[in-house]
This record gives structure tokens, C-alpha cells and sequence, in this order.
């Protein structure tokens, strides 16, 4: 065995510290081009292909609403700065609940018992479920029976069949993740509320499907489910939902029992889940406000495994930014799922100990809804006065928050584009942000929603005269002239 000499040693030593930096040049010129492309590979070490998936915002239009935010309309001090009218959010009746959440005794409710401090169901406390329960029973199943006592109700609907959840959204996001697999396809009534997509899409992978209708306005027929059922199947999807909002979101029409009815006996014909999201069911503003009536009565409380019901108090309340939904459902087995997932998003004790007070306290909740459709009422009545006034076609609505407006006759081009021109005139020259339809799923270009509780009467009526002054100028000049220099006076309201 030959020995290595020192000379030999020290250029076997030289030419391993030249490999050395070699690799560790190469290897860092990798991690800075890795890092360099970090934005662009979705697997990349910054984020995942789910965390990209989830930074798209929900809502096209929030860019335009954040405009609202930074630079917000004051009839002092900012009487050019921006009006929003495209969220549905109810802030008109913020004082009548601020006022009754603000009485003695509740924050002592909500912070002096115990349970509160420590971990319980992640479906909820029993306090509150009961309280939902007999909420549901009161106002959803039985709303003629005045006399019905709080034992009575909790006959009708069980508290174990109640869930609470971080707002609908949540809860809506759960059934699907619980009772589909990704790739599931989901019907939904179109125009909708285009934030369903990623309730579902986001954590569960599931797929939306927009229902095209003979007459939106009615709601959806057997011959319409059909005709989407074989489309989707068509397309490769695998239908196992149908996701129905009533009253309606954007057009805030009140589907019919028997369209109720005969989508889910449509459904179960196919052995489809039907989830029914009832979040305006009590902001019923057109006399009578009997008109509406709740899944849960229309099929005799009988939901057996694949009906699922939401509620929250986000509309009917205007307190969205309590995070409290409800889930109705008398699928066990969907109900020891969520009782695991919900640590993720459950709602916190003291919000439901005050949920409780508030949905249990009857002559309360009658004066505030009485108050609520009021109010609504009357801010429905600027938006309908403003838009005859300007010849536009509405549908007429009879609850929600919002009223859907026709447009289409103003635009450049009768496409998607034409809408966004339009969209960017409100926006932009009086501004005013509105929902676009094509951000609901339309068809139809040059619809828009107008959300009209989300700012106070006086602010909607100038809102309106500045969409009424653009539509006028709109149809004297032609679109090409339409400039600063043109529509400056816009603001001048």
C-alpha cells in the first residue's frame, strides 16, 4: 500500500476546496433562482398550491369597494368621495341592536358563568343550541304560533340537530368538505352570490355549477334542474349538491313553496344533498311579511339526511362581524364530523352566550324586525323611485338587501366588456360601486346589484341622483366623449 505524500495530500486538499465552492456556487445560484420564481411555482417553499389557490380574492369587485374604505363620502367633509352599494351588509338597524346589546346585565351574561372560560362542544353550548333551536322552531317552522312555549319548541326542532359555526360561510364550507369529495359539482340558481364558489372550492375542492332558468325570478323548474343535471354530467362533473339562497341573493325574490318543494323532491330523486341558505329570511320587507316561508315548515321539518339548513346573524341582525351561522341538519353523521372540524371555526362562548340572550328575548326581536322591514322598506322605496325615474327595468323585490337592476341598455357593447366600461364609469366618474353581474354569474350582460342598507338613506339618495345624472349623460354623449371634462359635474350633488 502506497503512502501519499504531503505534496500529494495538499493538492487533493486544494482540488476538494475548489469542488467545495464549485457546489456550494451552484447550490446557491439554485436557491436564488428558486426564490427568484418563488411568486410563479405554486409548490414552491413560500407557499403551497392550496395557499395560491386561496389568495384569489372572493369577490371580483373588492378593489373597488376598498376605494370606498380609503376614501369614503361625507356630506361635510368629503362630499366627492366614494359610496358603497355593493356589499350586503345591514347597517341601518346597527343602533337598534348596539342599543338592546348595550343594556344592563348582558355583557354579565355573557362573561359571569363559568363555562365560558373553557373548552366545550365545538358545536356549540347547550345554552345556545337550545336558543337556536327554539329561534328556528319560533320564527322558521311555526311563525303563526304565538303561543308556542320554549319546551314546546324544543319538541319540534332538538338542540342536538343545531350547530353554530363561524358565520355560514363556515358552515356551508364544512358540508361540503364532510358529505362531498373534491371534484363534487354543485347546482346553483344563477345570477348568485359569487363568494359560494370559494366556500366551497377553496378547502373542499368542490365545483360550482351555474343553473341557467327560464325565468330567474320564479326560481328554478324541474325542466331547468334537468337540463343543468345533464350539461354538468356532460362537462365530466359529478352532480351531488344544489345550493338554493331564499329569499334570493342578488334578485331578493321569494321562491315559491312549491318550487322549494319540487327541487328537493327533484334532488332526492337523484340522491342529491340539498343545502337551503335562509340568511334573509326574516328581512322581509314587502308587506306581507308572511310571505316567505322556510324550507323547514315547506317540507314538514323532514330533512332527513340530505337537507341542510343555514342561518346567521349577519343580515337579519347586521352583525356579520359577530361570526355567528347555524347549521340545521338531522344527519348525525354530518353532526359528529363538524363536532371535530369546528375547533377550527367555532364561535367564541361569550358570543354565543350573548346570541342566546338576544334570540330568546321574543318582544325584543319583534320590535327590532318590525323596525328592521321598516327601514328597509324605505330605503328600497329611494332606489325603486330614483330608477323609474330613470326609465331602467328592476326586479322587483321583496326582501334582501339589495335590488337588481337592468343596465344593459347602456352599454357600449352588449358583452362582459361593455359591463366592466360601465362598471368603471360608476366607479370612477360618480363614484359609486355596485355589484356587476358578471361577478354573479349572469348570463346577461349590463345587470347590476344595488346593495342599498349598507349606507344610511341620505347617503343612498345621493348615490342614486349621481347613477341618475351618469345614465342621463350616457345617453346624450356619445360614449367616446365620455371624459372627466364631460361627467364633472357628476359630483356636484
Amino acid at each position: 500500500m502506497k503512502t501519499l505524500t504531503s505534496a500529494t495530500i495538499q493538492v487533493v486538499s486544494v482540488a476538494m476546496v475548489f469542488s467545495l465552492v464549485y457546489w456550494l456556487k451552484k447550490k446557491s445560484k439554485k436557491v436564488d433562482d428558486a426564490e427568484k420564481n418563488d411568486d410563479l411555482d405554486p409548490t414552491s417553499v413560500t407557499i403551497g398550491s392550496r395557499g395560491s389557490a386561496a389568495i384569489a380574492p372572493p369577490l371580483t369587485y373588492l378593489n373597488s369597494f376598498f376605494k370606498c374604505l380609503q376614501n369614503p363620502y361625507d356630506p361635510h367633509e368629503n362630499r366627492e368621495g366614494y359610496i358603497a352599494l355593493c356589499i350586503a351588509e345591514n347597517k341601518i338597524v346597527t343602533d337598534l341592536l348596539a342599543e338592546r346589546l348595550m343594556q344592563h346585565g348582558t355583557a354579565t351574561t355573557a362573561f359571569s358563568d363559568s363555562q365560558v372560560y373553557g373548552y366545550g362542544s365545538f358545536l356549540g353550548l347547550p345554552i345556545a343550541r337550545e336558543a337556536i333551536a327554539y329561534f328556528l322552531t319560533k320564527r322558521f317552522l311555526c311563525p303563526h304560533d304565538v303561543s308556542m312555549t320554549p319546551e314546546q319548541a324544543l319538541e319540534q326542532i332538538s338542540p342536538t340537530h343545531v350547530a353554530l359555526g363561524a358565520g355560514g360561510s363556515a358552515l356551508i364550507n364544512y358540508i361540503f368538505y364532510i358529505l362531498g369529495e373534491k371534484g363534487d359539482c354543485c347546482l346553483i340558481p344563477a345570477p348568485y352570490y359569487a363568494a359560494f364558489e370559494s366556500d366551497m372550492r377553496v378547502i373542499a375542492g368542490c365545483v360550482p355549477y351555474a343553473l341557467e332558468m327560464a325565468n330567474p325570478a320564479k326560481g328554478p323548474t324541474t325542466s331547468d334542474l334537468d337540463l343543468a343535471f345533464i350539461a354538468a354530467r356532460s362537462k365530466g362533473r359529478r352532480v351531488k349538491f344544489i345550493l338554493l339562497t331564499n329569499p334570493n341573493n342578488p334578485l331578493g325574490v321569494i321562491y315559491s313553496p312549491q318550487v322549494v318543494s319540487d327541487v328537493i323532491a327533484w334532488a332526492r330523486k337523484r340522491k342529491l344533498h340539498t343545502i337551503v341558505d335562509e340568511i334573509y329570511a326574516l328581512s322581509v320587507h314587502e308587506k306581507p311579511y308572511n310571505s316567505f316561508q322556510s324550507v323547514i315548515r315547506v317540507i314538514d321539518n323532514k330533512l332527513g339526511d340530505d337537507v341542510h339548513h343555514i342561518w346567521a346573524l349577519s343580515k337579519d341582525f347586521g352583525a356579520s362581524g359577530f361570526r355567528v351561522g347555524t347549521l340545521y341538519t338531522q344527519n348525525e353523521k354530518l353532526l359528529a364530523a363538524l363536532a371535530n372540524l369546528n375547533i377550527f371555526s367555532g364561535v367564541s362562548h361569550p358570543i354565543q352566550m350573548i346570541t342566546a340572550e338576544l334570540l330568546t328575548d321574543d318582544i325584543f326581536v319583534d320590535n327590532f324586525l318590525d323596525a328592521a322591514r321598516e327601514r328597509l322598506f324605505f330605503s328600497y322605496s329611494i332606489c325603486v323611485k330614483k330608477l323609474e325615474e330613470m326609465v331602467l327595468p328592476y326586479v322587483h323585490a321583496k326582501a334582501g338587501l339589495y335590488i337588481y337592476v337592468n343596465f344593459s341598455a347602456l352599454i357600449p357593447t352588449k358583452d362582459f366588456k361593455g359591463e366592466a366600461e360601465l362598471h368603471e364609469l360608476f366607479t370612477n366618474y360618480a363614484r359609486v360601486v355596485l355589484t356587476p353581474g358578471e361577478s354573479q354569474r349572469d348570463n346577461r350582460p349590463g345587470h347590476f346589484r344595488i346593495c342599498y342598507a349598507w349606507v344610511a338613506p341620505e347617503v343612498l339618495s345621493v348615490a342614486m341622483e349621481r347613477l341618475s345624472r351618469l345614465v342621463a349623460k350616457i345617453r346624450k354623449i356619445d360614449w367616446s366623449d365620455l371624459n372627466e371634462a364631460s361627467l364633472e359635474s357628476i359630483l356636484q350633488v
